[in-house]
């Protein structure tokens, strides 16, 4: 299942270590241990476009996205998440700063 993060009126929002997302009038919950990785996908689109997305992979059939200039991004990955787990912030700075069709990995559950 592809869970996109798009309008306005979706949202994306971390509760109480539970990720709350909301898309096309669904609502969506998964608890941050069911969290595989955090990817940070990159287009050679911009600046025209929206060039940047979040990859939330809960696991082989589930994955939240949601692009950059949604209002969600920001606080979710840094107040949110970066708060909470083990972010490579300096995978992020380079995305940000990669103008080429790329994907950088900025979290991965360690195996128990």
């Amino acid at each position: 299942m592809k869970i996109k993060i798009q309008t306005d009126a979706d949202s994306l929002t971390l509760e109480n270590d539970r990720i709350r997302a909301f898309s096309d009038g669904t609502e969506y919950f998964f608890g941050l241990s069911e969290i595989e990785a955090l990817l940070i996908i990159t287009s050679d689109l911009g600046p025209l476009y929206d060039d940047m997305c979040l990859a939330v992979r809960i696991n082989s059939e589930t994955a939240i996205f949601i692009m950059s200039e949604h209002p969600c991004y920001t606080p979710f990955l840094f107040d949110g998440l970066g708060k909470v787990l083990e972010i490579d912030f300096n995978a992020i700075i380079e995305a940000s700063a990669c103008t080429e069709n790329h994907v950088f990995s900025i979290y991965k559950r360690s195996a128990s």
